[in-house]
């Protein structure tokens, strides 16, 4: 004979399971999330540090830096060439160039 309380028990235990298992596959998305934010973040901030960089080459020098290079050079920037991709363009001494910092680990998994 089960008694009234026991059965509830079991209830509880069977509702439980995939409470647990709806909070696990939230928590995992919400990491997953997290990542993707820290990472842009962090790749917006590393192109911020070069254009200062290059801005204060051209306050210095009146004009843009021919390449990276020439940052890490005489300005001391330093790059971290592992985990990022720089695209720098210039289109002439005295326009601002394009700079790009990608992500080497999301362009290695999209191929």
């Amino acid at each position: 004979m089960l008694r009234r309380g026991s059965t509830l028990n079991i209830w509880a235990q069977i509702m439980t399971l995939p409470f647990l298992f709806i909070m696990v596959f939230l928590l995992v998305g919400r990491l997953s999330t997290y990542n993707e934010t820290f990472t842009s973040l962090n790749k917006s901030a590393l192109e911020e540090t070069v254009k200062k960089y290059v801005i204060q080459c051209y306050a210095s020098e009146g004009s843009y830096p021919p390449n990276l290079d020439y940052l890490s050079e005489h300005y001391g920037l330093i790059l971290d060439y592992e985990h990022y991709i720089y695209d720098y363009e210039i289109f002439a001494s005295n326009i601002m160039p394009n700079i790009i910092v990608l992500d080497k680990r999301i362009h290695e998994i999209d191929q």
